[in-house]
Parts: structure tokens; C-alpha cells; sequence
């Protein structure tokens, strides 16, 4: 596991495997540092994807869904390939209701976001 304060990581087959430590993802110097931890796996990993288990988080904030769309363009930047896997309802309508359903690759559970990576 990683030694990061937001996210725990892990490798899996051809992925990096990121999971929330919050539930819920709002407290404003969290998202700062959330933000700078998964930036950080693009130069880091080895892997050829990132995948993002939504797995235990119920609330993701506006904000932090912007440190996502940046992880998402600089993992295209890197030739990495960004899953979200694990959304609990809640948090997918957010993705839907923003359209950002579109932006990002959301897959029903973590086995399917490695399988398409």
C-alpha cells in the first residue's frame, strides 16, 4: 500500500489501483492535497492505466471532481488510460448529472476498469 494521506494505492496487473481514505470528499486543504497525491502517480506509475475505486466514499465534492478532470488530461498527456470504477449511486449521478460520464470511463466494479485498461 502507499504512504499517501488521501489515497491508498496498489498495483494490479497492468494498473495502479487508487482508493479514498474520506468518505466524503469536501474538506477544501483535503481536495488540495488529494489533488497533488494523484498528479503524482502519473510520473510514478509504471503501470499502463490508473484505476480510481470509488469503493466507501458517498460524497465527492465539485471541487474534487476538478482534480479529476486534471489527472485526466495528464494521463492522456502520459499515455496512461484513467478508469473510475465502484460508484456508489450517489456519487455516479453526480458524474451523470454534470456529463462528465462522458469524460471519464466509469466501469461497474475495479475487475472491469483493470479489463479495459
Amino acid at each position: 500500500m502507499s504512504e499517501f494521506e488521501c489515497i491508498a494505492t496498489e498495483v494490479l496487473e497492468n494498473a495502479t489501483i487508487v482508493k479514498f481514505v474520506d468518505q466524503r470528499v469536501m474538506n477544501p486543504a483535503r481536495i488540495e492535497s488529494l489533488g497533488r497525491e494523484l498528479l503524482s502517480l502519473v510520473d510514478a506509475t509504471s503501470a499502463t492505466g490508473i484505476v480510481l475505486n470509488f469503493e466507501g466514499v458517498s460524497f465527492f465534492s465539485s471541487a474534487a471532481i476538478n482534480k479529476l478532470i486534471k489527472l485526466e488530461s495528464e494521463s492522456k498527456k502520459n499515455g496512461l488510460q484513467l478508469r473510475l470504477s465502484n460508484l456508489r449511486p450517489e456519487v455516479r449521478d453526480l458524474f451523470s448529472y454534470t456529463n462528465l460520464d462522458s469524460l471519464f470511463q466509469i466501469k461497474d466494479n475495479q475487475i472491469d476498469a483493470i479489463e479495459s485498461l
